[in-house]
């Protein structure tokens, strides 16, 4: 499966967050069978360019399609890993 990564700029409103703006970081290909799998290559994908988080700082959220990594405390988006098909 291909992925696009994205880093997004959120905007804050009544019912929470979402994508004010993003901006494209690169795409990664993995050939994992799971969701933690799928994770695990995005946050090694993050890595490799020196983006790295606190412990039990973020988390990463799964809607069933995008990964999201999330601020635990504010819920803020801010990065995506989106499927593509290229």
């Amino acid at each position: 499966m291909k992925f696009e990564v994205r880093e997004i700029d959120g905007w804050r409103d009544i019912d929470g967050w979402s994508w004010n703006s993003s901006f494209f970081l690169g795409n990664f290909i993995t050939n994992a069978k799971t969701v933690k799998g799928e994770k695990r290559a995005f946050c090694n994908f993050l890595r490799k360019r020196g983006i790295v988080f606190k412990k039990n700082r973020t988390l990463i959220d799964f809607d069933g399609a995008v990964y999201e990594i999330i601020d635990r405390k504010t819920k803020e988006p801010l990065f995506a890993a989106i499927p593509c098909n290229f």
